[in-house]
């Protein structure tokens, strides 16, 4: 056996810029002067990024380079770097390819406390311990205890306490004790002083030598160059880290702040973490908070054409907002004396109607922002609700008196007497889109729809909300009647029939203040008193992904804005929301026709078809442009189709069933080619690159090979699992196999011997139900039973950093996306979670779909569509289009910074417009 190459760096210095930025500097010196041979430049080669990196495109690769070349490495541990995610990922580098017993920690900050009894650091007390340490040492590691240093003015071997704290920290490197070093570090500057003493006696010699000094003034004006550019690079690596961490504080409070912060930081430097960061800020739900109102905020409408945004308060104000900029349109409108509790915009868009508790409605001039003549009384008590018919010719009101009034809009006079009804205060009334309609809903716990031409009832009221109704709206075709009440619920009606669609909507935790449908009518979102915001399926009546959150306090109201993609939210706490309306939903309606779960999900190498495969026996073609099925469905199996998968030509299809067949399919005419190949249950199946091979993993414990052409099996199953095999996957070059099992195991292979390739890849400890090469073929990612995503590196076999966990019972699917940047997994709680591989950190929430499980997933060739297979029967498709240029999304969303925010977050760095033509 060889022995191991030299490394080219004694040690490899992982800190935080932030913390040690003079700290590491001066401790890098010290190693490379003490006990120094007056021969060599340095006693030690010590690698720090900002010293020992050179100008790259790709700097994780270059660190990589530095981190496999160095022999030690010193870990500045601090409560700064115990946050960094470029500390974490170094750390991580190192353990995987090196070990523990070569990380050397400096404590130069916080807290570092072992639990004895626990056998790991205590993540309490332990503030300088990175994530990326706990569960890594058997025992308390020794560690170098310098936090005295930060009182330390003068950092150089000339200081005692420093000299010794470097000594003890170089022995190791130099394979002495610490005494001995000191004593090699006295002789080798005793020998340096006569050495000296004799050179003066040399010096006239080199004044023959100044001859040469033009040439190396082109040589040193070279270098000079290289290192202003070095240190161009270094300084714009350390403001974008500084920027992905600011962005990341401003999730949840400022996410337009956060996604510019984002975005300028993958300029500066287009590292791992940067990018991830604009993947996560491209996935934040809300877009911006506007703030201007002094009070509560009781209500929120959009114009028709989305440009503009209307709100207004306990302040006593209308304020109007330019949705494009996010900023108010000239001052607040002002003339009620008294809370305004609803504003409504005129179906054109012109005029504005607001209702407020001093008991009057009041018209606006959109464009001017004027009052339209004066306000009129509408009610013997405040007005809760106003409502523009869709001609505009009509406003109905209600209020605290029980009644309900119509007004004609030009003259400001009452239509007829006021309809009544309701035995207690009206809360909300809207006009049905086709005009002919008003439901009315109020304390009374009712429900009412009135005939609008003759203002009369039409039929008796629709009862079930055990509270007072807070709010009524009707879907764009006026099929629907959505309504929501103070139990905390929201319930659907059939508009023409008058009763219930469906179950009832639950998930709010306290009363529901406000409903509103998305212009397609697909969504519904609600506001509550307990402070979120949810979205709605309509077709399914299930939820959308997470609760919005960000309110402080009850949410009075929302919006949907013209294009769908867009909810505003009013709050008490003072504030106006934004929000994306468009993430975390699929594209377009569930694709049905499966009368079982569906299991398995593939589209076509072309991207224009998509299979599955599902517990009803069959398999459909879907068209993956029109979503709607082609021809019918593939029969033939007898039991639950468990796998499918295309031909790398895309006109054959395999399916894997319960029924112990593989099948191949012939997609252009959906007929079977030949007889069903025998075997055990076949769980998974996959062409090889080359379409001549397919594998399949089954319940017999062993993996089959077979010649596509023939349909036989290639030489004798590949036996090693313990466990019926649940996935197969070949590599991209075709010289792998990649298999995984009920044993907890995922197992590669030599596809040309068809043996083992090493041993198992342990560390799961549930079943492993799925596995995926990523594309350019250096890793293996692996989903289990026991709620985690692995990855692997398959050269070395060893797991790429720490499981990435998953909220769920288990993890049934993993899907590289064509790029390799993105990987998808499907789980067991109704949900897909996007990841981003670099950082091994999620990307947004999950995307919900189905009440049921996610039991299959795959990208479309572009990468810009996912796939899912539900057992709730359906199959859904997911638009991924944003990911695919994440700079330009945020761009489209909010733009650059605007000079004075760069100024404020990069100081004295020249102002850069990083979106032009996006303000």
């Amino acid at each position: 056996m060889g022995s191991d190459p030299p490394k080219r760096y004694a040690a490899f210095i992982s800190y935080s810029h932030s913390a040690e930025g003079a700290f590491a500097p001066a401790l890098q010196e010290g190693l490379q002067r003490l006990a120094k041979p007056w021969r060599r430049q340095r006693a030690l080669e010590v690698f720090r990024d900002q010293t020992g990196l050179a100008v790259s495109a790709g700097l994780w690769p270059s660190i990589c380079a530095a981190l496999d070349g160095s022999s030690w490495l010193v870990l500045l541990a601090s409560p700064q770097a115990a946050q960094s995610a470029w500390v974490g990922k170094e750390i991580e580098r190192w353990i995987a390819t090196k070990g523990s017993q070569t990380i050397l920690p400096v404590v130069t900050d916080g807290t570092w406390v072992w639990d004895e009894r626990a056998g790991d650091f205590d993540r309490e007390a332990s503030t300088a311990v990175h994530p990326a340490l706990h569960g890594v040492f058997a025992a308390e590691p020794r560690h170098l205890d310098m936090t005295w240093a930060k009182q330390e003015t003068h950092l150089t071997l000339r200081n005692p306490r420093f000299r010794d704290a470097v000594a003890e920290l170089a022995a190791p490197m130099h394979g002495l004790t610490k005494d001995e070093l000191e004593g090699d570090d006295v002789r080798q500057q005793r020998r340096t002083i006569r050495l000296a003493r004799g050179t003066v006696a040399g010096l006239a010699v080199l004044t023959l030598a100044a001859s040469s000094a033009a040439v190396v003034a082109v040589n040193t004006a070279e270098q000079a160059g290289v290192q202003r550019r070095r240190a161009e690079a270094q300084k714009n690596l350390a403001l974008s880290r500084q920027l992905v961490a600011q962005s990341e504080q401003l999730w949840s409070a400022d996410p337009l702040t956060a996604r510019r912060l984002a975005l300028t930081a993958y300029r500066l430097a287009p590292t791992d973490d940067a990018r991830y960061s604009m993947l996560a800020a491209m996935t934040l739900s809300g877009r911006a908070v506007l703030n201007g109102h002094t009070d509560y905020v009781l209500a929120v409408a959009f114009s028709p054409d989305g440009r503009t945004l209307a709100t207004g308060g306990n302040d006593k104000t209308i304020r109007l907002w330019e949705v494009a900029t996010r900023r108010p349109i000239g001052e607040p409108l002002i003339g009620h004396t008294a809370e305004v509790n609803v504003v409504a915009f005129s179906p054109d868009g012109r005029t504005l109607a607001t209702g407020s508790r001093d008991r009057t409605v009041r018209l606006w001039d959109v464009a001017t922002q004027r009052p339209i003549g004066d306000a009129f009384t509408s009610s013997a008590d405040e007005v809760n609700a106003v409502a523009f018919s869709p001609d505009g010719h009509t406003l109905a009101t209600s209020g605290g008196d029980n009644m309900i009034r119509l007004w004609d809009v030009a003259s400001r006079r009452p239509i007829g007497k006021p309809l009544t009804g309701h035995t207690a205060e009206v809360n909300a009334v809207v006009f049905s889109p086709d005009g002919r309609t008003l439901a009315t809903g109020g304390d009374d716990n009712m429900i009412r729809l009135w005939d609008a031409a003759s203002r009369r009832p039409i039929g008796k009221p629709l009862t079930g909300h055990t509270k007072k109704v807070t709010s009524v709206a009707f879907s764009p075709d006026g099929r629907t009647l959505a309504t929501s009440g103070g139990d905390n619920m929201i319930r659907l009606w059939d508009a023409a029939s008058r009763r219930p669609i469906g179950k009832l909507l639950t998930g709010h935790t306290a009363g529901v203040l406000s409903v509103a449908f998305s212009a397609d009518g697909r969504t519904l979102a609600s506001g509550s008193l307990d402070r979120s915001i949810r979205l709605w399926d309509v077709a399914t009546r299930s939820s959308i992904g997470e609760p919005l959150v960000g309110h402080t306090d009850a949410v009075y109201a929302v919006a949907f804005s013209a294009d769908n993609r867009t909810v505003a939210s009013a709050g008490s706490d003072t504030s106006v929301r934004l929000w994306d309306a468009s993430a975390h939903r699929p594209a377009g309606e569930p694709l049905t026709g499966h009368t079982d779960a569906v299991y398995a999900v593939a589209f076509s190498p072309d991207g224009r078809t998509l299979a599955t495969g599902g517990g009803d026996k069959t398999v459909r073609l879907w068209d993956g442009a029109t979503r709607r099925p082609i021809g019918k469905p593939l029969t033939g199996h007898t039991d639950a189709v468990e796998s499918v998968a295309f031909s790398p030509d895309g006109r054959t299809l395999a399916s894997g069933g319960d029924d112990h067949t593989v099948r191949l399919w012939e997609v252009a005419t959906r007929r079977p080619i030949g007889e069903p190949m025998n075997g055990p249950l076949a769980l998974s199946v996959d062409f090889s690159p080359d379409g001549r091979t397919l594998a399949s993993g089954g319940g017999d414990h062993t993996v089959r090979l077979w010649e596509v052409a023939t349909r036989r099996p290639i030489g004798e199953p590949l036996i090693g699992h313990t466990a019926e095999v649940n996935a197969v996957a070949f590599s991209p070059d075709g010289r792998i196999l990649a298999t995984s099992g009920a044993d907890y195991t995922v197992r590669l292979w030599d596809v040309a011997t068809r043996r083992p390739i090493g041993e198992p890849l342990t560390g799961h400890t549930e079943t492993v139900w799925s596995v995926a090469f990523s594309p350019d073929g250096h890793i293996v990612a692996s989903a289990a039973g026991d709620n985690t995503v692995r990855l692997w590196d398959v050269t070395t076999r060893r797991p790429i950093g720490n499981p990435m966990s998953v909220f769920s019972v288990w993890v049934g699917s993993v899907a590289f996306s064509p790029d390799g940047r993105m990987l998808a997994s499907a789980s067991s709680t109704d949900a897909v979670q996007l990841w981003d591989v670099a950082t091994r950190r999620p990307i947004g929430e999950v995307l919900n779909g189905p009440a049921d499980v996610v039991g299959s997933v795959a990208f479309s060739p572009d990468g810009r569509m996912l796939a899912s297979a539900n057992w709730d029967n359906t199959a859904r498709i997911w638009d991924l289009t944003a990911f695919s240029n994440p700079f330009k999304t945020l761009c489209d969303a909010g733009g650059s910074l605007p000079s004075a925010e760069w100024n404020r977050y990069l100081p004295g760095e020249p102002y850069q417009q990083l979106c032009p033509g996006v303000s």
